[in-house]
């Protein structure tokens, strides 16, 4: 795992990308260490992402008791949301070469990697006023849908910058990513039987 300067540098990087500067590719490491490293950006955001799994299945048991106990079904809800961040990576990888993205894959990865980390602690104020404000759900959703909406276009420009493509194909390359990333999240909450009867933000 990177030590804490590097880590710092990491997440430096990722943020100054998502910010549409160049130079945030600078400080990050595009070496094969590199890029196995920035999968720990999963360890990083797990806090934020355990927060989340307690209160999904806090909301699951309220609304749906049959669905197990809560143990288990965090172990489901985090299965979800891990495979939603690694999976699509891993089809990427298959098909960069017909995307033309050869050269660009692993820089894109390693700042994906450590940008989605970034974005799971910006939804932490969202997920902690669900904690303190119970009773103000339409709040408290409305909220992690506008940071939601930050994060997305955070990570669009991280992803422009990371692709050094035009907006046109970064536009159409981002949506086909987070629309499979959607439909995969909800597709395995069906199969696995986390499925809430109304939306519920995780993160």
């Amino acid at each position: 795992m990177p030590d804490f300067d590097e880590i710092q540098r990491y997440l430096w990087g990722a943020w100054r990308m998502m910010n549409g500067h160049a130079d945030g590719l600078d400080l990050l490491d595009f070496s094969e260490d590199g890029f196995w490293q920035s999968f720990h950006a999963i360890t990083i955001s797990l806090p934020p992402l355990i927060l989340g799994w307690i209160i999904f299945a806090n909301d699951m048991i309220a609304l749906r008791p049959e669905t197990g106990n809560r143990f288990s079904i965090m172990g489901r809800v985090a299965f979800v949301d891990l495979a939603s961040w690694v999976a699509p990576l891993v089809v990427l990888a298959f098909t960069v070469r017909r995307l033309g993205l050869s050269k660009r894959f692993s820089p894109y990865v390693v700042a994906s990697n450590w940008g989605t980390a970034i974005g799971a602690w910006l939804m932490v104020p969202a997920t902690l006023l669900r904690v303190v404000l119970p009773g103000w759900p339409g709040f408290t959703a409305s909220l992690s849908l506008l940071l939601y909406g930050g994060i997305l276009f955070l990570t669009y420009r991280l992803t422009q910058v990371a692709l050094k493509k035009s907006h046109a194909y970064t536009a159409g390359f981002f949506v086909v990513l987070v629309a499979g990333s959607l439909f995969l999240m909800i597709l395995l909450q069906s199969v696995l039987g986390i499925s809430l009867p109304e939306p519920v933000t995780i993160g």
